[in-house]
């Protein structure tokens, strides 16, 4: 009967620390031009000055890069990472790590789409469109 009670003491208290490891609710593609940038959603219940996220990684294409965070004292809250610049359609997934309960789960993957000629051609339109229009009220 002890054993027993002794065993569902431990199983208990192993489901509760893993209620606590993070999760990656969101990931989302906030880049400018060819400057990546991600804005994540993180969930962490219970977040305190000894118990928090540290660190976020971001895989990039098979690229791991590490982010330090300073403690969150909200649940969830969001995170914005500068990925610097890339060149093609790089594919993004990102996980969190906690002090105590270590890594989350990868995130789903979002594709950065790559700075599009459209856009570009675009700003160079309207760039030659306002010099025009000066150049017209000078004369």
């Amino acid at each position: 009967m002890l054993a027993t009670v002794s065993v569902l003491a431990v199983s208990g208290a192993t489901v509760i620390a893993a209620a606590d490891v993070p999760d990656v609710l969101q990931i989302e593609d906030i880049s400018q031009g060819s400057m990546g940038k991600i804005r994540l959603q993180i969930r962490h219940l219970n977040p305190s000055a000894s118990h928090y996220i540290d660190m976020v990684e971001a895989d990039i294409s098979g690229q791991v890069s590490k982010y330090s965070l300073q403690p969150q004292s909200t649940n969830p809250f969001t995170v914005e990472l500068d990925l610097g610049q890339f060149q093609g359609k790089p594919n993004v997934k990102a996980r969190a790590h906690c002090i105590i309960h270590g890594w989350s789960a990868w995130s789903n993957q979002i594709q950065i789409p790559e700075f599009s000629n459209v856009g570009a051609m675009l700003l160079a339109a309207m760039a030659t469109s306002f010099l025009i229009g000066r150049r017209s009220r000078r004369k």
